[in-house]
C-alpha cells in the first residue's frame, strides 16, 4: 500500500496533520485562557454562588437593581 504514496501526499498528508493538531491545541488553548478567566470560583465559592443564584430563582432573595456603587 505505501509503495503507491508519492512524496507529495506523504508532505501533504503531514501538512494536513500538523494544521489539524494546531487546531485543536489553539482552541484547547484559548478555552483554558477563558476559564482563567472567568472560572474565578472554586470549591466552597461555588457553592455558596449556587445557593445564592437558587435563592434568587426562588424569589427568597431579590436583588437589589438600584444600588449606587
Amino acid at each position: 500500500m505505501f509503495e503507491r504514496w508519492s512524496v507529495a501526499d506523504v508532505v501533504m498528508g503531514v501538512a494536513v496533520a500538523v494544521v489539524v493538531a494546531y487546531t485543536f491545541y489553539e482552541i484547547d488553548r484559548r478555552q483554558k485562557k477563558l476559564r482563567d478567566v472567568f472560572y474565578v470560583l472554586d470549591g466552597a465559592d461555588a457553592a455558596i454562588f449556587d445557593q445564592l443564584d437558587e435563592m434568587v430563582r426562588t424569589g427568597l432573595l431579590t436583588p437589589d437593581h438600584g444600588a449606587a456603587v
